[in-house]
């Protein structure tokens, strides 16, 4: 009877020391999945910082992204060729393309420009001149700027409420997705 005693205490051990070996290798596993996750979290946050940092910046009028360098360097305002107000936005425009982009093409990948008129938020349409003291810069746009090269361009807009601040929309491509860059709201004057 004594050794049927020993083989049950014998036994009972056993079964403590394989279930605390289980619940401690259960316990490893979570720590493990915990740790894992912990990790991925970071490297998702270090992904995103990166490409905030990637997408580019916009600094005195100045957007600086992975495909080029936009920096207005002046407005002035005109008449269209049917009499309507309208300003031209003049501006400096660097290609960092390995390709030669169309100037227009660029620019509009870059900026879009509204004017809210207080019922409505529109969005501001190429102004068609006939004559004008930059024609060479209008011209501009129908031209492709060479990697690496910078020109200067101007692009001529219609005004929606010639009395209200214009909204320029910076982003770092055309089919941007997410927050714009920066945004900007400029009384042409």
């Amino acid at each position: 009877m004594g050794g049927k005693v020993k083989m049950k205490k014998f036994s009972m051990l056993g079964l403590v020391l394989i279930s605390t070996l289980i619940l401690g290798a259960c316990g490893s596993g979570t720590n493990n999945t915990n740790k894992t996750k912990k990790t991925s979290s970071t490297a998702t946050a270090t992904t995103e910082t990166k490409a905030k940092e990637d997408k580019g910046t916009y600094k005195d009028r100045t957007l600086t992204v992975p495909d080029g360098v936009l920096k207005i360097t002046e407005f002035q305002k005109g008449t269209s060729f049917d009499g309507k107000p309208i300003f031209y936005v003049l501006f400096d425009l660097t290609n960092n393309t390995k390709e030669a982009q169309d100037v227009q093409m660029l620019y509009s990948s870059f900026v879009s420009v509204s004017q809210n008129t207080g019922d409505t938020t529109e969005d501001l349409t190429y102004g068609i001149v006939n004559d004008s003291p930059i024609k060479d810069r209008i011209d501009m746009l129908n031209k492709k700027v060479n990697p690496g090269a910078t020109v200067q361009a101007a692009y001529p807009y219609e005004f929606a409420d010639e009395t209200k601040p214009v909204t320029f929309t910076f982003r770092d491509s055309m089919f941007s997705m997410g927050d714009p860059i920066a945004v900007e709201e400029i009384t042409i004057k």
